[in-house]
């Protein structure tokens, strides 16, 4: 069945959410508080990350098709090292952007560049992850590792994230797309920060961790 119109979210910078549900699509997930990294990105040590199991220590930054290593939480004491790479930093094209302002009806993208950011992701090892998902572990920043606003659509084919697939299970990567909206003329968006998610304990928590910045050179 095809979606009538897309259910979106933006998260804006005085975490302020304002919700545009489509009238055949489901609610969209809550949106986390907008938040600043602990640090710059000037101050975090590099780290090429790895893939062999090791997982990647709070703090690190790597740039494109660099993978990191975290250790993904799930229900029921479901644990697994996942391997993820920041494959694409692109602005969105006219055509997408013209989509996505048809979604957000009322201007809220109004004086905003859009970006689209994808990550790939592969499981290295653990208990088996099937329809689980930590997509939300990432989120948009600027060069400087500063969250920008991140705006989150359901069935959108052109950008979505997806669940962890039986496929995934066996190795097979996924990719997850993320839409960062910045003001235009101002900070571009240029990857993505791991907080963690709901990892517990959590070294990586951008309150009072130090998260991982994947941001491209």
């Amino acid at each position: 069945m095809q979606l009538s119109r897309v259910a979106a979210l933006i998260t804006l910078p005085v975490a302020a959410m304002l919700v545009l549900a489509g009238c055949s699509t489901p609610s969209a997930p809550d949106a986390k508080p907008t938040e600043k990294a602990s640090s710059s990105a000037t101050s975090k040590p590099t780290s090429t990350g790895s893939a062999d199991g090791e997982v990647t220590e709070p703090g690190a930054q790597v740039g494109i098709d660099e993978p990191i290593v975290y250790e993904s939480q799930g229900t029921d004491g479901v644990t697994a090292l996942i391997s993820a790479k920041l494959t694409e930093v692109t602005p969105a094209t006219a055509d997408q952007v013209a989509f996505l302002k048809t979604q957000f009806d009322g201007g809220e993208l109004d004086g905003y560049d859009i970006t689209l950011i994808r990550l790939e992701m592969t499981k290295v090892s653990g208990d088996p992850v099937a329809f689980n998902s930590d997509a939300t572990s990432f989120a948009p920043v600027d060069a400087d590792g500063e969250k920008v606003q991140e705006a989150t659509l359901i069935g959108w084919d052109e950008c979505g994230s997806e669940s962890f697939t039986e496929e995934f299970d066996g190795g097979e990567p996924i990719t997850q797309c993320y839409v960062a909206a910045a003001p235009a003329g101002g900070k571009a968006p240029a990857g993505l920060m791991y907080d963690g998610g709901f990892t517990d304990p959590n070294p990586y928590d951008s309150f009072d961790g130090d998260p991982i910045l994947l941001i491209k050179d």
